[in-house]
């Protein structure tokens, strides 16, 4: 439950927002279970926040400071979140579906099980975070940076990764049924019994990446770079190779 004097503070304004927490540098806003409902906070702080189970269904929250904050259970469904800062923040079981986090900041975030089906992450940063079991069914995501993500079981069903870093990503047991990954980077990618049917990969760099006991059927692999990769036990059923480097690939 939400500090209600806390509340009134934000609902009075961005500016009285501002002043409030100016005031009070070491205190916890507790927004829990707020409705925000189609608020505009454009470039409030909410670092630190506890915004548990709270709702920003539509809500505008461009240049928000969301760092550290606990969104976990959350709903920002279809919000703005363009150049957010959610940087370390709390994301347990937050759903983001159709949510727009165009060059949004979410390093180090943990969000194991949230939902990102649907939504904009362009260019955003999610190195180093954890998503073990999250849904990114249907995002677009081209040219966000993963690198190093822990990805997990995560369903990446038919997202548009073209041009995204995944390097040095845990991928294990993921979902990437239907990809469309052209120009991406797996370098060094641990991809065990993935699931890369039909993904569409062409041109993109595999050097060194582990893809033992993957389900490669019908996986578009023209021109990609699979120097050094693990394809053992994987299966190749109509695996399309042509012009890729296979150069000490381990079959």
């Amino acid at each position: 439950m939400a500090n209600q004097a806390h509340l009134n503070f934000l609902l009075a304004g961005a500016l009285p927002w501002q002043e409030w927490r100016a005031q009070n540098p070491d205190l916890i806003p507790d927004l829990s279970t707020s409705n925000l409902e189609g608020i505009n906070l454009r470039g409030a702080n909410l670092q630190g926040a506890n915004l548990r189970g709270a709702n920003f269904r539509g809500a505008k929250l461009i240049h928000l400071n969301l760092q550290g904050a606990d969104l976990s259970h959350a709903h920002l469904e279809r919000s703005q979140l363009w150049h957010g800062n959610l940087r370390s923040a709390l994301l347990l079981n937050t759903s983001l579906v159709g949510a727009q986090l165009y060059r949004a900041d979410l390093r180090g975030v943990e969000a194991i099980a949230a939902q990102f089906s649907e939504a904009d992450l362009t260019e955003a940063d999610l190195s180093n975070a954890n998503f073990i079991g999250a849904d990114f069914r249907d995002a677009i995501a081209p040219a966000a940076d993963l690198s190093y993500a822990n990805l997990r079981r995560v369903n990446l069903t038919r997202a548009n990764l073209i041009g995204a870093n995944l390097n040095h990503a845990q991928l294990q047991q993921a979902n990437l049924n239907s990809v469309e990954g052209l120009n991406s980077h797996f370098y060094a990618a641990n991809l065990q019994q993935a699931q890369l049917s039909y993904a569409h990969l062409s041109g993109s760099y595999f050097y060194g990446a582990d893809l033992q006991n993957a389900d490669l059927h019908q996986t578009d692999f023209r021109w990609a770079d699979l120097t050094k990769a693990n394809l053992i036990a994987t299966d190749t059923t109509h695996t399309q190779l042509r012009g890729a480097n296979l150069t000490k690939v381990s079959f």
